[in-house]
């Protein structure tokens, strides 16, 4: 069946009504008036003086007014993750984690001062270049995202990105 065909079976049923929501039957006499029975009176003085107290408060010994006053939120401190540690437990997980067994163990076992870095400087300086090879990468994400939309700023992106090494 050709969609001209739908199109046009669809448009007589609908004008014949067949598609037509069944409406619900009225209700009878007898059931409004056992209704209305059950509700009380309406009384319009009642009515306005309700309405009125709504209005206009009174005074009322349950209420206490304060002063407009404006609450700032402050802003929760944000830990690094070097705030968890103590200062030389941290340069040891350093140490254990940049560092390899042989660089650890063998190769850079003593350190004599003013001479080179120790192992804890140099794991150190390693996770610093890592976290910032990390950040730069982010970052280029982002302005490859940003290319899409706005390219002049991606473009100044990426050259703050450049200067920033």
């Amino acid at each position: 069946m050709s969609l001209r065909r739908t199109v046009a079976y669809a448009s007589v049923l609908l004008s014949a009504g067949v598609f037509a929501a069944d409406k619900p039957a009225p209700i009878s006499e007898e059931t409004t008036q056992r209704i209305l029975d059950k509700l009380p009176d309406y009384d319009h003085e009642a009515a306005e003086a309700a309405r009125k107290a709504a209005e206009s408060p009174g005074p009322d010994e349950d209420l206490i007014v304060l002063p407009v006053m404006t609450v700032i939120e402050r802003q929760q401190q944000k830990m690094n993750e070097e705030d968890l540690y103590k200062r030389g437990l941290r340069d040891e997980q350093l140490v254990e984690k940049e560092l390899s067994n042989l660089d650890r163990e063998l190769l850079n076992r003593y350190h004599l001062p003013f001479v080179g870095m120790s192992k804890q400087e140099r794991a150190r300086a390693i996770y610093l270049e890592r976290k910032n090879r990390e950040f730069q990468d982010s970052v280029k994400a982002v302005a490859n995202t940003l290319a899409l939309t706005d390219p002049k700023e991606a473009k100044r992106l990426r050259a703050a990105l450049n200067g920033w090494k």
